[in-house]
């Protein structure tokens, strides 16, 4: 890693990858932000058109990979389409990082999983039941593969202020209209600032590899749903569960666990794994 060099976030208008560039420049870094579109504040750079051929710029010390196809249902519709851009595009990109100079971190998934097992090790062999777990898994594969500066950060679902599901939640409690969470699917939210925690210790630090940032806790839709209710004060009586397996064709699988085993990040850095209600705190 380029010691005092900046840091490149691509996919800076996203989710993680938006918390991740403010979070270092309020940290006084140099932070080199794209988007599609470009802008005062990014530079424009299209991971479909660009991977091969963009500028990267000078003195990089870490690069954040957070640009990709991230709909389970789009990488399921047109698969070969969301692989070039996750696996192709990304790989070919992260190698160019690499041999510039850069660190590079690659934001993956519980998904690379097949959910059959509670608190998965990260050194467990990968088995994706779906096409965006598939692709990640792939992708992760290929990035090891390039040499010893390649980080992956396995998240489980980040929750954070702008989450649509959330606002959507929050918007109907607050009027005090029904909501109907699934019943019978699982996540294991973390919030986006403890996702941005994770991130920035692994791309600072000295060692790379695999990664796994988790809640403390399996919960059902239904079960968050409860919880997001008692933070806001609203009526739980609102809170009116449908199930998940009888829309089975909108889900290519229903797991039965998604928590990951986070000792590494525990050991390494001191990041602590949190249950659902502090998740909702930094959300809610």
């Amino acid at each position: 890693m380029q010691q005092g060099g900046g840091i490149l976030v691509v996919g800076a208008d996203g989710m993680i990858g938006a918390a991740l560039a403010e979070r270092f420049v309020n940290e006084g870094r140099r932070v080199v932000g794209t988007t599609h579109k470009g802008g005062p504040n990014s530079a424009t750079f299209d991971l479909e058109r660009d991977a091969a051929t963009w500028p990267i710029p000078p003195n990089i010390a870490v690069a954040y990979l957070c640009a990709a196809v991230t709909s389970t249902e789009d990488c399921r519709v047109r698969p070969d389409i969301a692989r070039t851009l996750n696996v192709n595009r990304t790989v070919t990109l992260a190698y160019r990082l690499m041999h510039a100079g850069a660190r590079v971190v690659f934001p993956s998934t519980n998904m690379v999983f097949d959910g059959s097992v509670p608190f998965q090790h990260a050194e467990a062999a990968t088995c994706p039941k779906t096409a965006y777990g598939r692709m990640k898994a792939e992708a992760e594969e290929q990035m090891i593969a390039l040499g010893d500066h390649a980080c992956i950060v396995r998240l489980t679902k980040v929750i954070g202020p702008r989450m649509p599901l959330l606002v959507r939640w929050r918007e109907l409690l607050e009027r005090q209209e029904p909501v109907h969470p699934f019943s019978d699917m699982v996540v294991a939210p973390i919030s986006l600032a403890h996702a941005i925690d994770a991130l920035m210790h692994v791309g600072l630090g000295n060692s790379c590899g695999v990664f796994q940032a988790s809640s403390t806790e399996d919960s059902t839709y239904h079960e968050v749903a409860l919880r997001l209710a008692e933070r806001l004060g609203a009526n739980k009586k609102l809170i009116r569960p449908v199930s998940a397996a009888e829309s089975l064709g909108r889900f290519e699988h229903l797991p039965r666990y998604t928590t990951l085993d986070t000792t590494r990040l525990r050991v390494e850095f001191g990041l602590v794994a949190t249950d659902v209600m502090n998740s909702l705190e930094y959300a809610a």
